[in-house]
């Protein structure tokens, strides 16, 4: 990354979490188990090589410290945008056959009584089923159920589509799980590719779920199909607060550089995607805002179903990922599905936020990604 510092890494010695059977492993704090709709397949491929660990960056400078990017070579994290989009109040339509929608939606408190409420289970699966891949945060209690749900009754209602989820992650008894859930007749989870980063330090309380997906195209086009990386994140508020010891948005950035270079070294893969609830905006993104040419494509969109809050966030290096097109949006559950506000939050407390990106890997013509255009 150019110039590096040194900062202490962080302590937390209160913190009480549980450990998978495989946490020991090198490299990787096992996905144990890690579950997918169509299996497990590559878990022990998983077990061998490992993921990203953390820790060796700290064993890179020695113990206590860790490798960040200097604050002053870098973007501020201001969005590609120059003022702030509407909220998007219609409904998508069909996928386009060149482009593909990710998204992020955090769906607060994901679990039973969400669950056994067919109303808002409806709800949810009429809104991820008009994006290729969503990255959901706060699955609560049993991981599989409902995503399982979830991903049944769009299946149900004629969707191809599967999952893959984490193991519970947390503080004390307060455990959550990350999922991606992605539309299968045109996006491909990569064998073996879903992996926690492993933080032995205990600098993050929920330490991000990573994934790599692949477009599904014509085989008689002779375009190559785009591959990427999504980085599933989920901040602690208290941690990203400004009188916070240690900052998870400090932490961020080296995940995000740590996962690009994992990936590239392993199969030369540089299109990483962070998405997810940061519970900041811009301004806060502290140093993953200042990561060269790493830019929140929404900026300071409101994400959260009042209206008044920017919470969630898709970061892309705009030099690396120029599949993106520019357009991207929040889809208005009010407006969409003709509902209250009070209605609204019964889903969720934050609303999708998604981005457009081609099917294909960009011609290396072009040099950075689309400047955003919000649709309206």
């Amino acid at each position: 990354m150019g110039l590096f510092t040194r900062r202490s890494s962080r302590r937390k010695s209160s913190r009480s979490r549980d450990k998978s059977f495989s946490a020991n492993v090198p490299l990787l704090r096992f996905l144990g188990p890690l579950f997918t709709g169509t299996g497990i397949i590559g878990i022990l491929f998983m077990a061998i090589t490992g993921r990203i660990d953390l820790s060796a960056v700290d064993q890179w400078l020695g113990s206590g410290d860790v490798v960040v990017a200097n604050p002053s070579s870098g973007s501020s994290g201001d969005a590609l945008a120059g003022s702030a989009a509407k909220p998007v109040s219609i409904r998508l339509g069909e996928k386009p056959s060149e482009t593909m929608r990710i998204a992020t939606f955090n769906i607060q408190f994901f679990g039973p009584s969400k669950v056994a409420d067919p109303n808002i289970m409806q709800t949810l699966a009429q809104i991820v089923s008009q994006f290729d891949v969503v990255a959901i945060q706060e699955v609560r209690n049993s991981q599989v159920q409902p995503v399982r749900a979830l991903v049944d009754l769009i299946r149900a209602s004629g969707g191809d589509y599967d999952f893959t989820v984490s193991e519970s992650i947390g503080e004390g008894t307060y455990k959550e799980a990350y999922a991606f859930v992605f539309d299968r007749s045109r996006i491909a989870l990569v064998p073996g590719s879903a992996y926690l980063v492993q933080d032995p330090g205990e600098r993050m309380t929920r330490e991000p779920m990573v994934a790599s997906f692949q477009a599904i195209t014509k085989p008689s086009d002779a375009r190559r199909p785009f591959r990427f990386t999504l980085i599933n994140a989920h901040t602690s508020p208290s941690e990203v607060a400004a009188s916070a010891i240690g900052n998870e948005m400090d932490v961020l950035d080296d995940v995000f550089v740590s996962v690009r270079n994992y990936e590239y070294d392993m199969v030369g893969e540089e299109d990483a995607i962070m998405l997810g609830d940061l519970n900041v905006d811009t301004r806060n993104l502290r140093e993953l805002g200042q990561i060269p040419n790493v830019v929140s494509i929404a900026g300071d969109i409101m994400t959260n179903t009042r209206g008044d809050k920017t919470y969630d966030h898709i970061l892309i290096d705009r030099t690396q990922t120029r599949e993106f097109t520019g357009a991207y949006g929040i889809l208005d559950m009010k407006a969409t599905f003709g509902i209250s506000e009070e209605e609204a939050i019964k889903i969720s407390d934050h609303q999708p936020l998604w981005a457009e990106f081609t099917m294909y890997e960009f011609s290396a013509q072009e040099t950075v990604a689309a400047r955003p255009s919000p649709l309206r």
